[in-house]
């Protein structure tokens, strides 16, 4: 059920039958959070749905502002009041939902309008990124005691990536199911040697250009481990990136919770890292005459929706068209290296030759023979 959050009075006071939350796939982007928990007590029923429910919303305005920015830039942000984050939120949806005369338990989706966030978070000076990279492609390696395993069990680090995997967000992530396709493709060791051919055949599989890989080694007694993660991620367009994670096992925490942890921090550089290179700069930008050579109207009218879809692209304007070429005047924010980012997201590539520029699908030679302009 989609819900208008400005009606959650109204919504306090209805029947409070069990409701089926129903986002389409397609409608997991940046700017919906998913799977927040809500579980809050008042005098009545009704009353703490609606104590729930404002308390999401804010819980999800936390998350989206997090994914879209990097820590240093959101550490002044004040929350706003509930009303000024109402007026950001597109609609919402609640699946799981357990309720008594005093209490009201349910998981939200929530989604936000894309304009107000940005006007919000440009009114307050504060940089952010929108630009969503390809998926990632994780291979985790675990260590402890002198045991190393990719593919066999006991693997918990290979565990908790399949249950924790950020499908949303900025850098979406994939893990592998450890079939025997997966098996036969790299080993252990092939991987922390860095094998570029075995890495990028695995990415390959789940839809990734870039591997991850993530050993987890794990040393200390029981409910005292240590867990210090290095990453390295191979990206076929750059040289390898190193850094590292390292989460202590808590009081009362169990060795599979600190994974969880350490899981959650490297998803969370790999984003960082991510928003850094991508962070929009709306007082700088240009516009570009491009060529962009087709195979038939179908094929145009594909590239023209992912153009349209990049947040790095303020405006595009047709200037000439044939059967075997489009001239577009293409106005954008940032740099040209975050376009051209942003269109290899979308696999497409920006090239130049002398002073013109060109978009064609990355890893085709369309320009061959054509005559731009004619």
């Amino acid at each position: 059920m989609l819900t208008s959050l400005k009606n959650i009075k109204m919504l306090a006071g209805a029947a409070m039958a069990a409701t089926i939350m129903a986002f389409p796939a397609a409608a997991q982007d940046i700017f919906t959070v998913t799977g927040v928990h809500v579980d809050e007590r008042a005098e009545t029923a009704a009353a703490a749905r609606e104590q729930a429910l404002e308390i999401g919303q804010r819980q999800a305005f936390e998350e989206v502002i997090a994914r879209l920015t990097l820590p240093e830039d959101r550490a002044g942000l004040e929350m706003p009041e509930t009303a000024v984050i109402t007026n950001m939120v597109r609609d919402f949806g609640v699946s799981n939902e357990k309720t008594s005369s005093v209490r009201y338990i349910a998981d939200m989706t929530v989604r936000f309008k894309d304009d107000e966030l940005r006007r919000f978070l440009r009114f307050r000076d504060i940089s952010f990124a929108e630009l969503q990279s390809k998926p990632v492609m994780i291979v985790p390696v675990y260590r402890s005691n002198n045991y190393v395993s990719l593919w066999d069990d006991p693997n918990p680090w290979r565990e908790v990536w399949s249950r924790n995997v950020a499908t949303s967000g900025l850098v979406p992530i994939k893990a592998p199911i450890g079939d025997l396709t997966d098996i036969s493709t790299i080993t252990a060791e092939q991987a922390e040697g860095g094998s570029m051919e075995r890495l990028a055949q695995l990415a390959k599989r789940y839809g990734a250009d870039v591997a991850v890989v993530a050993s987890a080694d794990v040393t200390g007694p029981q409910g005292g481990e240590s867990v210090n993660v290095s990453i390295t991620r191979y990206d076929p367009n750059s040289g390898p990136q190193i850094f590292g994670v390292q989460e202590n096992t808590l009081p009362g925490e169990t060795l599979n919770e600190t994974l969880v942890r350490a899981a959650k921090s490297v998803q969370d550089q790999l984003a960082d890292g991510w928003k850094r290179a991508n962070l929009i700069n709306y007082s700088a930008g240009g516009n570009l005459m491009v060529f962009i050579p087709i195979t038939g109207l179908g094929d145009w009218a594909g590239i023209e929706k992912k153009l349209i879809g990049l947040p790095v692209v303020r405006n595009s304007r047709v200037i000439a068209m044939s059967k075997r070429e489009v001239q577009l005047s293409l106005d954008y924010v940032g740099s040209t290296n975050q376009l051209q980012t942003a269109l290899n997201q979308q696999n497409l590539n920006l090239s130049r030759m002398g002073e013109l520029w060109f978009i064609q699908p990355s890893g085709s030679d369309r320009l061959q023979g054509l005559s731009f302009g004619g």
